[in-house]
């Protein structure tokens, strides 16, 4: 990304305000730089700065009193955003649609009612006066930019984007971003295993399913990775003893959690015990309920101490060979900077894998600690408004519900429960 300020007194006069960014910033870094100009032009890698073109575009934008210009030489339709309460359908939803791209939200198997927010941050010239919101974090990020441009709409924004064709921007065949891919030193995987002194029993549909919490974990343990493990006092010999036993514990931190602290809205129990009442083994016992969904506290202090100053992070749950493979010495690669990687629970049918569960495989996923932080911002808020409606359901659905809300926030994959770890 570049960008470039101009002023009005000399429109052909104009200054790189910022090149080739990271695949995070914020734009209040830039905040009173950006404020020293009429107008900024944001470029990506896949469009040339052209000063007469650039000169015209502004003198149009002044003529109609635009605030924003885009320079769109992509197949990106902007269509209104329609919001409608997706709570109304927890139990069940018929919306089954694959999340990529816009191409393939409009040929999958879309309701009306949804559509694709109507601005993200595409090369445009913007306005610089109505350009910056106080105290907004910009990321780049679909999720995020679909956020900001969203108020900017509601204060009266302006965009004009209808004849932006005719520009005809000479393209440059690159990729807008080279994602770090230094993998093995550069993701921290997170596992935690709270001890809630009660046995879980077997999921209804399952019932033969059992197996020990501690002996599954050892395929998680092994992970030859940095790792930051959240345990109970009683298991910290064990998660040391398998760590040193495979010569890990160099890049290993143990992270001991008690029930009284750590416990996920224990302060919420007695009326999560009333939600649960109604759900089904082993989602009708709160503190499982409530262990299950801490995992995010842990991302969130993993994140801010960075104890092995990473970028990325991935969540691994403490036995997740109770049901996923996982091979021995295989590594997690971050497949994406900008969205949460993670599985969509699927069936084959008709000689296609389909996504056709309405759950999220919540066991593993991984993303860049600036979009895990924006997950765990939404997954607290969705919680406990599922909570004040009477509502405590599995971690795999409610991922699924803040993917419905929020599809472009997570980069799916379809798979069964066994391959989750393997296609993460």
């Amino acid at each position: 990304m570049i960008f470039y300020g101009i002023n009005i007194s000399n429109l052909l006069k104009y200054d790189i305000l910022l090149s080739d960014p990271p695949p995070y910033f914020d734009f209040l870094s830039i905040k009173n730089t950006i404020q020293q100009y009429d107008f900024i032009v944001l470029l990506d890698e896949n469009i040339l700065f052209d000063q007469q073109k650039i000169r015209e575009s502004i003198e149009f934008m002044i003529k109609n009193d635009f605030d924003q210009f885009l320079l769109n030489n992509s197949q990106t339709t902007f269509l209104e955003i329609m919001e409608y309460d997706y709570y109304k359908r927890i139990v069940k939803s018929n919306r089954i649609f694959k999340n990529l791209t816009n191409e393939d939200l409009k040929q999958k198997n879309q309701q009306n009612d949804y559509k694709p927010f109507q601005c993200t941050l595409q090369p445009s010239i913007i306005q610089t006066k109505n350009f910056i919101l106080p105290d907004f974090f910009l990321k780049i990020n679909p999720h995020i930019e679909n956020l900001y441009w969203e108020e900017l709409v509601k204060n009266g924004f302006k965009i004009f984007s209808k004849n932006s064709k005719k520009l005809d921007l000479e393209i440059i065949e690159e990729p807008i971003f080279s994602i770090d891919l230094t993998i093995k030193n550069n993701i921290t995987i997170i596992t935690g295993y709270l001890n809630i002194n009660i046995k879980r029993s077997s999921k209804s549909n399952t019932a033969n399913q059992t197996y020990d919490y501690i002996e599954k974990s050892r395929a998680t343990l092994q992970i030859p990775q940095y790792i930051v493990i959240y345990c109970s006092e009683d298991i910290i010999q064990h998660v040391t003893k398998i760590r040193e036993e495979f010569g890990l514990l160099n890049i290993t931190k143990i992270i001991k959690i008690t029930l009284e602290d750590n416990l996920y809205m224990v302060d919420k129990l007695d009326k999560i015990r009333e939600n649960v009442a109604k759900n089904n083994p082993p989602y009708d016992i709160p503190e499982y309920i409530l262990a299950v969904n801490s995992r995010y506290r842990y991302i969130q202090n993993a994140i801010e101490n960075n104890y092995f100053n990473t970028n990325y992070f991935a969540w691994v749950d403490f036995s997740l060979s109770h049901i996923v493979d996982m091979p021995p010495n295989k590594i997690i690669e971050p497949k994406s900077h900008d969205k949460v990687r993670i599985g969509w629970i699927a069936r084959y049918t008709d000689n296609q894998i389909v996504g056709n569960h309405y759950f999220l495989g919540g066991g593993v996923f991984s993303g860049h600690k600036e979009i895990m932080k924006e997950l765990i911002k939404i997954h607290h808020i969705e919680f406990v408004r599922l909570t004040e409606m009477g509502y405590n359901i599995n971690d795999d659905k409610l991922l699924y519900i803040i993917m419905e809300q929020n599809p472009y926030l997570f980069d799916t994959y379809f798979s069964y429960y066994n391959n989750l770890f393997i296609r993460l």
